[in-house]
């Protein structure tokens, strides 16, 4: 269907052709882009029918900015379209603030699995589409992802697993994950580096105070004899640049039980929301493919036939499974 926003894009042909300089397409297009934000601001943000130019919108200014067709100015204009009210009462708002300091903070990510709501009036339905957004959905799935392993790990044992939670946040999904099973068959610690987050998981967590330990720490100086059956990260490497990676890589194998395996989650490349998150958000992640998630596990010293990447439903979060290379003892703590 055509409406005011198509008539803004160059076609598939001209966009493969794109050099560096601004065309009257481009002009025509932020022009356009600008008038739809406004418009939307003042009418109280989009509805669900407006979700698919919106985001034919977000993707096409996507495409300008790595094709080095729009300034650091230009974005700035476009940001500016949402003004102070809106930045302080909009999850969208949240985000671009970064309040903790950071992006992706426990409480945003605590939003996204409840998909919680600034509830103001004005702009709610901004709230609306930021919970739509593919990226938000892949989050909600790396949740489910990891109640899904743990369960699958915890059928059948006879003695409690262990594991290491890295970067937990708001631990939202260990606490759904013990509201389901035997509390006494699972022993965590969660390491976060953010005492926020720490108090927040603590609390949620107080039911199962017993079986889970939290620690304000730096992932990369947190130390102790304990080996663990499993080691989850849902969200902190693809902050990481490569060296850091393979670093903090080396630093979980060592806390790794014979038989057991390391689960981390990174953004996949295939992320349609990532310019609404860049441009908009300020919102920077590194994407990486299975195949460089792969080979920052070799360079980190795992063999190849240790390694197993999976992903979401949608295909934008993916899962980096790495094997002990040490058997285990028992064939319940083998590799689902």
């Amino acid at each position: 269907m055509m409406n005011k926003l198509s008539l803004a894009f160059p076609a598939d042909a001209q966009q493969n052709t794109y050099v560096s300089v601004q065309t009257e397409n481009d002009f025509e297009f932020q022009s356009v882009a600008i008038s739809m934000l406004r418009e939307m601001v003042a009418n109280g943000g989009p509805g669900e029918h407006d979700y698919p130019a919106i985001d034919e919108m977000m993707q096409h200014l996507y495409r300008l900015r790595q094709n080095g067709q729009i300034s650091q100015e230009d974005i700035a204009l476009l940001q500016g379209i949402f003004n102070d009210e809106f930045l302080r009462n909009t999850i969208h708002g949240y985000v671009y603030r970064k309040p903790l300091g950071y992006a992706g903070d426990y409480a945003l990510i605590d939003m996204i699995y409840t998909y919680d709501s600034f509830e103001h009036p004005a702009y709610k339905n901004w709230d609306r589409y930021f919970h739509y957004h593919a990226a938000t959905q892949a989050v909600r799935n790396r949740k489910a992802f990891f109640k899904s392993k743990l369960l699958e790990k915890l059928k059948g044992r006879n003695s409690p697993l262990n594991l290491l939670n890295v970067a937990s946040g708001p631990a939202r999904d260990l606490f759904e994950l013990y509201q389901i099973i035997d509390p006494v068959m699972l022993t965590s610690t969660c390491v976060d580096i953010d005492s926020n987050a720490v108090a927040f998981a603590s609390e949620l967590c107080r039911p199962f105070a017993n079986q889970i330990h939290f620690h304000r720490q730096n992932v990369l100086r947190f130390s102790g004899a304990e080996k663990y059956d499993v080691i989850w990260s849902a969200g902190l490497f693809d902050y990481f640049e490569d060296r850091i990676f393979i670093l903090a890589l080396k630093r979980l194998l060592t806390f790794l039980k014979p038989g057991g395996e390391i689960l981390i989650g990174n953004f996949s490349e295939n992320n349609p929301t990532r310019g609404y998150m860049e441009i908009f958000g300020e919102w920077v992640l590194i994407h990486r493919s299975a195949g460089e998630l792969t080979r920052l596990s070799i360079a980190a010293g795992v063999r190849p036939e240790n390694i197993l990447v999976e992903q979401e439903p949608l295909g934008i979060n993916l899962f980096l499974r790495i094997r002990s290379a040490i058997p285990a003892q028992q064939s319940t703590l083998c590799m689902n």
